[in-house]
């Protein structure tokens, strides 16, 4: 093996970790990209914020939502406080750093909006703040951090990547938040009244799960015909349990759905 192909190997083995930690979040992702739809389809904008490169990420995010790029998805409100230079460096000039993003946020910022802060390490003085202030006024509020945990400022959902390399929280975070993206999508397309996604015409079932299966997979029959053949599913995004309804949609179990009888 050349000295290149070990090197590979080691920058592959150090992402690794971080990768996995990812899978192990869908959980929480699938919950995040729940209530940001439920936002959306309620009239909210996404207000997107961070520093430096976190801050170029931001905007990405935003334009993202604003103009999505698959042919088929709708345009969802979006703006990244940071493309405002103009407002930052003035109220950086009179208020201080620390206020660049609380300050718009408190100005124009609704209740039914949801804020998001991109930070490699939680300890960015105005992203605390800004989110502090989004909480405030009532906003839903999502953290991307990177390092420790504990470091991370308080909000309603937190998705911590698990390295202390920059570069590392950096790649892993383009990955989560183009999957907030993607899952957003698929909560306001396919609503649980069996709806039908713009881009893959798959419409949500609910199903209800006869059996667990290893690596996230699962049995599960129509809700409207228990009794017809099951089907193999993925329930690796919900924590499904024998007899329960899950909606699925794309062979991916996306969300629970109360019973409205008794289990089987």
């Amino acid at each position: 093996m050349t000295v290149t192909e070990i090197e590979v190997r080691r920058a592959f083995a150090r992402r690794a970790p971080a990768a996995h930690g990812l899978t192990r979040a869908a959980p929480q992702v699938v919950a995040v990209c729940r209530e940001m739809a439920a936002r959306f389809a309620h009239g909210g904008k996404l207000i997107v914020f961070g520093n430096g490169e976190s801050g170029t990420d931001a905007s990405h995010v935003a334009v993202e939502f604003m103009h999505p790029v698959v042919v088929g998805k709708r345009a969802l409100p979006a703006l990244a406080l940071g493309n405002d230079s103009a407002t930052l460096s003035g109220v950086g000039a009179c208020e201080g750093f620390a206020e660049v993003f609380a300050h718009p946020l408190r100005a124009f910022a609704d209740a039914g909006d949801i804020a998001l802060a991109l930070t490699p390490d939680g300890r960015c003085a105005n992203v605390r703040r800004g989110l502090a202030a989004a909480r405030e006024r009532g906003l839903l509020t999502v953290v991307l951090s990177g390092g420790d945990p504990a470091d991370a400022p308080p909000a309603d959902h937190t998705l911590t990547v698990g390295s202390a390399d920059p570069l590392i929280v950096k790649e892993v975070q383009v990955t989560i938040y183009h999957v907030l993206w993607e899952m957003t999508h698929v909560f306001l397309e396919a609503p649980e009244d069996g709806g039908t996604c713009d881009t893959c015409a798959d419409r949500a079932r609910p199903m209800r799960v006869r059996q667990l299966l290893p690596d996230g997979l699962a049995l599960a029959a129509p809700e409207v015909d228990d009794d017809g053949a099951p089907q193999e599913i993925s329930v690796a995004l919900v924590d499904a349990t024998v007899g329960r309804t899950v909606l699925v949609h794309g062979g991916e179990a996306i969300a629970m759905v109360t019973n409205d009888r008794s289990d089987r």
